[in-house]
């Protein structure tokens, strides 16, 4: 069995997605996918977000996600914008690092009440974030949430590549 069908065929406790051309695979767990979706009944008609931290497979094609980050206290949003803070971060990211050599893996945040659809600022952020080098992640994921945390709701998933080219996630 390849690595890469040993992370993405093993059902765990999530959700799992991967791209149509095979070349990407994401995991989620139930905790993280409950913390993100407590952060968005929260944050009730408002946008929310935080960044998702986890571990690469060795080809760096599966990314497991371990943590999800609450908004830091300094994002600022309003009912279709989003500024997410960085307070706290540094420390968290560094925290789990050395604890657990987890990684920074992408972003994920909330649109209320509509679809989980990215707006041209969270592909202009996720390319800023591809190019950066501190952010250090070529491949940043951006995971949105999008409908009523409280009812109906659904998740976007995509990655982009250090080339800006975009890979569209399914669930399996």
């Amino acid at each position: 069995m390849s690595r890469r069908s040993s992370l993405t065929d093993r059902r765990s406790d999530g959700r799992q997605w991967v791209t149509n051309d095979g070349r990407f695979a994401l995991r989620l767990p139930e905790h993280a996918l409950k913390d993100i979706l407590d952060a968005c009944r929260k944050s009730g008609q408002v946008e929310t977000g935080g960044i998702l931290v986890g571990r690469y497979s060795a080809d760096l094609a599966v990314a497991a996600v371990t943590h999800a980050s609450p908004p830091p206290p300094d994002t600022t949003a309003g009912p279709t914008w989003l500024r997410r803070g960085i307070v706290g971060l540094e420390v968290w990211l560094a925290r789990l690092w050395t604890l657990e050599a987890r990684y920074y893996l992408g972003e994920w945040h909330f649109h209320p009440y509509a679809r989980p659809q990215p707006s041209d600022r969270d592909l202009a952020q996720m390319r800023v974030i591809a190019k950066s080098t501190r952010y250090q992640c070529p491949t940043p994921i951006l995971l949105i949430v999008g409908g009523d945390p409280q009812g109906e709701w659904c998740i976007h998933v995509e990655v982009l590549d250090e080339t800006g080219r975009r890979y569209h996630f399914e669930e399996v």
